[in-house]
């Protein structure tokens, strides 16, 4: 949208071509777009036919699962719910993601980057770092909160949504908050990059948090080894 039309990758420090040739979107686009979508097709087709998924048991209102894990793609969302408090996990969290995903767009305006892969090579370094940090500092974290951290237990006067709400809350956006500052400061880096590699650290730690929800939860939710966890017959 921002370029005109179907972005042209180009390298980083690439000048913008003055004049770009153009073609119309029927047939040039929508035939590819055509061509991919039956492949896609063709792969789920293939896949369906190919990989076994047999239907569990009849539900059973008396005798509820253990764990009652919900299904794939809100696992991560269901692991916040373990170390925050409903309300702050379910509502607000996402409810921030989106409000910075529906403005992000309008705080890139420092650098001309439209078709280059990651901003720059200073932007991709940036974005290396965010996903190591991500994939380091995430599961630490899970652990540490597991382990050792117990604010509800250290603030009993405090209300839960405080104490295991707003309180937590607030820890993580000062990190990310020292996150962002530090990059920019360490790579004498623009807004557009540090916010990529924010964005970076933040994608990254939902991904290794449905991950963790996925294969690391066994039996009440507890933290175990994946094998663990099949051994329990737990389900994903």
């Amino acid at each position: 949208r921002k370029d005109g039309g179907v972005v042209i990758p180009r390298a980083p420090g690439e000048a913008v071509a003055t004049k770009v040739s153009r073609v119309t979107t029927i047939p040039h686009l929508v035939q590819r777009e055509l061509v991919v979508a039956m492949v896609m097709m063709a792969v789920v087709l293939i896949f369906s036919m190919v990989v076994n998924a047999p239907l569990e048991a009849l539900a059973n209102p008396d005798l509820s699962p253990n764990p009652a894990k919900a299904p794939w793609y809100f696992m991560g969302i269901q692991e916040l719910l373990l170390h925050f408090h409903p309300l702050v996990a379910s509502m607000i969290i996402p409810g921030l993601a989106l409000g910075a995903l529906v403005i992000m767009p309008y705080l890139d305006a420092d650098m001309d980057s439209v078709g280059i892969w990651f901003r720059s090579n200073k932007g991709r370094r940036m974005g290396l770092v965010a996903a190591g940090i991500g994939l380091v500092a995430t599961p630490l974290l899970v652990v540490a909160d597991e382990i050792v951290l117990d604010l509800a237990g250290w603030l009993p006067s405090l209300p839960t949504l405080l104490s295991n709400g707003f309180i937590p809350l607030a820890i993580v956006l000062l990190l990310l908050i020292g996150f962002y500052d530090g990059m920019k400061k360490r790579f004498a880096a623009t807004n557009c990059e540090t916010i990529q590699a924010t964005f970076i650290l933040l994608l990254t730690a939902f991904i290794v948090l449905t991950a963790i929800g996925i294969w690391f939860r066994g039996p009440g939710m507890a933290l175990m080894w994946p094998w663990e966890v099949a051994a329990a017959g737990v389900g994903h």
